[in-house]
């Protein structure tokens, strides 16, 4: 009976080793671009479109991958600023439109490229903080994307990443004129990262 303990200790030991090789650390630069948010209805502006700017995310993750599904929270950062777009015309004001984002996400292999390389789905919702002139706008969305993950040297593997995301407009009634009409707000992405296993 006394043995009992030691015996669960020791495959509780060996268990966990294996489980904790499945979390891993990533980080992420990507290339966004936005859409949607605003349009003019009269037709009466040369930019015809007010929307968050294109930017440069960088993304900080942390996850834990089974055979199949996997779990991960990451949070982002950019500054996309303030875009007025329309009629081969493309202004951004980048003194302004600081984002801040936070995504948990589910994820499931759905296929692979090579020996080793893994095709995984990913969804969840999305929490985006986006500070306009020093006023928070809070906004929930959705995220899809497809990762495509291989190994680099040793715990490293390198990612790329295309992704779509949709929320309502970031613009409140009051941000823009009354002839504009607020949108959805849409954006994609592509990133390159790198994770480390754990």
């Amino acid at each position: 009976m006394r043995a009992l303990p030691v015996v669960i200790l020791i495959f509780g030991c060996g268990a966990a080793r294996p489980l904790a090789a499945q979390w891993h650390l990533g980080v992420e630069l990507a290339a966004t671009r936005y859409g949607g948010s605003s349009h003019d209805t009269s037709s009466s502006h040369v930019a015809s479109q007010g929307r968050p700017g294109d930017a440069t995310a960088i993304t900080i993750r942390i996850g834990k991958n089974w055979r199949r599904y996997g779990v991960a929270l990451r949070g982002s950062y950019a500054k996309p600023g303030l875009a007025v777009a329309g009629n081969n015309i493309n202004l951004t004001d980048k003194t302004t439109g600081d984002l801040f984002e936070i995504v948990p996400l589910m994820s499931t292999r759905v296929g692979g490229i090579g020996p080793s390389g893994a095709v995984r789905l990913e969804l969840g919702p999305a929490l985006y903080l986006w500070n306009l002139d020093d006023d928070m706008h809070a906004r929930v969305g959705a995220l899809a994307a497809v990762v495509y993950e291989w190994p680099v040297a040793g715990r490293m593997s390198g990612t790329v990443r295309l992704e779509g995301t949709l929320s309502r407009s970031w613009f409140d009634a009051g941000d823009v004129p009354p002839e504009f009409e607020r949108r959805a707000t849409w954006r994609y992405g592509v990133g390159l990262g790198l994770r480390y296993r754990l």
